[in-house]
Parts: structure tokens; C-alpha cells; sequence
């Protein structure tokens, strides 16, 4: 395990280090005037530099523009997307031919700004136009090389990735212990360790979106997308784990419904749906030049609040229901259900709770804040999960609440064993 962490913090170390900068390049054949969008960047409040390599020699290419765009322009995407030889608008910066291209440029900043690239050629004979342009952050080596919207999150994604590592080792050793006591101890925490491994199954393919990102290779897209489905498959099986829990699957003895397993697993299998659905229209197939927005935080979004709403209405509900089957000898299970209702109902809200900020937050916040955020929960709450389940001697949960009949069996079996020493 330890060499495994080693050899991560080198890979993504070396990664960084090696390249250092974000590239836009590609090729523009054109039979006449053109005018085409190549990406954008965020430089962060402390500026950055950029490099351009342009065929400005080649025929027909000196009369070939690179315009910058910041943010500071009002509407600036929509006028971006309108710009043509016959719609022009003042940029930002221009690099031509008799630009000063022997240095690297400096791009200075107040704030986070987003900077929109574009290539332009307004004579009317057929070019070949190649282009190279690398694009630096100010800011250590493991943020130079990201657009300022996304500085922070590849930290934050390996820090979770190796957290989650050590627990579903702790997880596994403690399945060991659950299997010398009762083998049924341990359904709760087993079910957790397969969540958690599809979870970091998403930060991995996460990863590789940033190495496509620093590559600029086209299809970096697709492991971002399945990245996203991925968590949101493992969020929601999360949420069906804790509703049975809640609904006492390994502590009661009334948790068998099959109304209740049948409207668990529709709300469950609705809520992946819609999220997949939300997540291929707003992430995947969104343009380039349009800035992040947060899945839920539009308007389709706002349904699945209802969603998530109603869902936790559901858990609410459904422990209500659990609770009150208990009798008045069971206080220790009495009190783990309240308790374990409260905490969990913050964990079930949470995608509502991350969509509300990310709303008011700018462009430029919205995406690290709101991952950072969802991983923060999802974490904080499998920790939560694995103390309530912890099988440690003291854990009064463990011996009276998820097994409280094979102590009655001991004891029951004590008792005839004292009977047939009288006898």
C-alpha cells in the first residue's frame, strides 16, 4: 500500500513538472475568410505568461490574427461566438506577425479572469494555418499548468483517492473481525467497500481528464463524463445503503417489506438517471467557450432538488417507522436511530446544499468549490458510517444492536445447560 502511494505522488508529480503549461494546438485549412474559436484559459489574480507559434511566414497566413478576449469585455462569450470579419469587436490583446514572439508574453491580472482565444483571417484566398500556443498559470507545479477554474481540484482528488485507499483497508480488516464474530455483522461495511471502490474508480478516470487537459487531446471529454456517471452511481448507492440501515436491514427484524425494497430501489434507480441525464446535457455536451456550471444548478437541475428532497423525506420517514416498531426495552437502538437519522439526513441534502452555493458563486469558483465539496461530504459521512459500524469490543452498538439474538441464544443456551446440571 505504501509503495503504491509512493509511486502515485511521483507519477503526478513528474506529470506536472514535465510539461508545466496548457496547449492549444491544431491546424485551420480555410478557402477563404475565417474566424474560429480555440479555447479559453483562466489565469489567476497573479497573471501568467503565453507562448505563441504561429506558420506566420507561410503564404497567405500574415494577414492571420490571434485575438484575446478577456472577461473584463461585457457579454463577452456571446460576442465571441458572433465575432466574423463582418462583426468585430475590440480585443484584449492581438499577436500578428510583427508582434514580439522572441519572449514569453505576460498576461497580467486583478482577479481569476477567463481569457477566450481566437484565430482570424479576413482575406479571402485559401490558407493553411498551424498554431501551437501554451498557456502558463502563476503558481506552484502542480497549478501552473491548469486553467485558475480548475487549480486545486487535482490535490484535492489524490488526497480523497488515498484516504479512500486507507479506508477500505481499514474496512477489510475489519471484515476479518466480523467474520469470527457473526458473518451477518459485517453486510453493512461490505456494501460500504464497494461503494467506496466505485467512488475511487471516478477520481481515477478524473485523473485522466487532467493529463488529456494538459495534452489537449479531444477525448480527455469522455473520461470526464464517465467519471461523473461513475460518482454518481456510487453516490446513490450510498444513499440506498443508508436507507436500508435506516430501515433496520441488519439491526431489526422488520425491515422485510417488499413495498418498501420496491419503492427504495425506483427512487434510487430515478435519482441515477436523471443525474446521468443532467450531467451528459450540462457537462459533456455543453460547448468549450461556455463557463462550468454545476449540473444541478440549472433549471432541470432544480428538479432533481425535488428529487433529492423527496428522497430524504423517504429516509425520514422510513426510520420513523423503524423507530416506532421498537419497544421501550431497546433504548441503545432507540437512540442510534434518532441519531443516526440527524446525521444523515445532512448527508442526504447535501447535492442541494452544493447546488445552492455554486449558484452564487462566480464562474470561475463554481467547479473546484462544488467537487471539493461533494468529495468532502461523501467522505466525511463513509467515516461517519464506519464508526456507527465499528466492531470494537466497547461499541455497545455492535454487540446489542446489530446482533442483539445471538446474545439471547447464548444466554438462552446458558440457562438449559444449568438446568441439565441440576437435573
Amino acid at each position: 500500500m505504501n509503495h503504491l502511494k509512493i509511486f502515485l505522488l511521483v507519477f503526478i508529480t513528474i506529470l506536472v513538472s514535465k510539461v508545466g503549461s496548457m496547449r492549444l494546438d491544431g491546424e485551420i485549412q480555410a478557402k477563404g475568410p475565417f474566424t474560429q474559436y480555440i479555447g479559453k484559459f483562466c489565469y489567476n489574480d497573479n497573471g501568467g505568461n503565453i507562448i505563441v507559434d504561429i506558420n506566420w511566414d507561410h503564404y497567405n497566413i500574415d494577414t492571420a490574427t490571434l485575438l484575446l478576449f478577456s472577461d473584463s469585455i461585457e457579454n463577452v462569450v456571446e460576442k465571441v461566438q458572433s465575432l466574423s470579419c463582418d462583426y468585430m469587436v475590440k480585443p484584449s490583446y492581438v499577436f500578428n506577425k510583427y508582434s514580439n514572439l522572441s519572449k514569453i508574453y505576460q498576461v497580467k491580472g486583478q482577479r481569476d479572469r477567463y481569457w477566450y482565444l481566437v484565430i482570424q483571417n479576413c482575406e479571402k484566398y485559401p490558407s493553411n494555418l498551424k498554431f501551437d500556443i501554451s498557456l502558463f498559470n502563476d503558481g506552484d507545479s502542480y497549478d501552473k499548468f491548469l486553467s485558475a477554474d480548475h487549480q486545486s481540484v487535482p490535490q484535492a482528488q489524490l488526497f480523497y483517492f488515498l484516504l479512500g485507499m486507507v479506508l477500505i483497508l481499514v474496512s477489510i480488516v475489519w471484515i476479518g473481525q466480523y467474520f469470527r464474530r457473526n458473518k451477518l455483522n459485517g453486510w453493512v461495511i461490505e456494501c460500504l467497500i464497494m461503494i467506496m471502490i466505485l467512488s475511487l474508480m471516478s477520481i481515477f478516470l478524473y485523473t485522466f481528464n487532467w493529463i488529456y487537459i494538459i495534452y489537449n487531446l479531444p477525448p480527455g471529454k469522455k473520461y470526464f463524463e464517465i467519471a461523473n456517471w461513475v460518482y454518481i452511481l456510487a453516490k446513490n448507492l450510498f444513499y440506498l445503503l443508508l436507507i436500508y440501515a435506516g430501515q433496520g436491514w441488519t439491526t431489526s427484524i422488520y425491515y422485510k417489506s417488499k413495498i418498501r425494497n420496491c419503492i427504495n430501489l425506483f427512487l434510487i434507480v430515478f435519482n441515477i438517471s436523471l443525474g446521468w441525464s443532467l450531467s451528459y446535457i450540462y457537462d459533456y455536451l455543453k460547448p468549450d467557450i461556455k463557463p462550468y456550471n454545476y449540473y444541478l444548478d440549472s433549471l432541470p437541475g432544480y428538479f432533481s432538488y425535488v428529487a433529492y428532497g423527496l428522497l430524504t423525506v423517504y429516509f425520514i420517514y422510513c426510520n420513523i417507522i423503524s423507530y416506532r416498531s421498537l419497544n421501550d426495552a431497546e433504548p441503545i437502538r432507540k437512540t442510534f436511530l434518532k441519531i443516526f437519522t440527524l446525521v444523515f439526513s445532512i448527508y442526504m441534502l447535501s447535492p442541494i446544499l452544493v447546488g445552492i452555493i455554486s449558484h452564487f458563486l462566480a464562474d470561475y469558483m463554481k467547479f473546484k468549490v462544488s467537487t471539493i465539496m461533494n468529495h468532502t461530504f461523501d467522505f466525511i459521512f463513509y467515516i461517519t458510517l464506519m464508526v456507527f459500524f465499528r466492531p470494537t469490543a466497547g461499541n455497545i452498538l455492535i454487540t446489542k444492536l446489530v446482533n442483539p439474538y445471538n446474545i439471547e441464544l447464548r444466554e438462552f443456551k446458558n440457562d438449559n445447560n444449568n438446568n441439565n446440571n441440576k437435573i
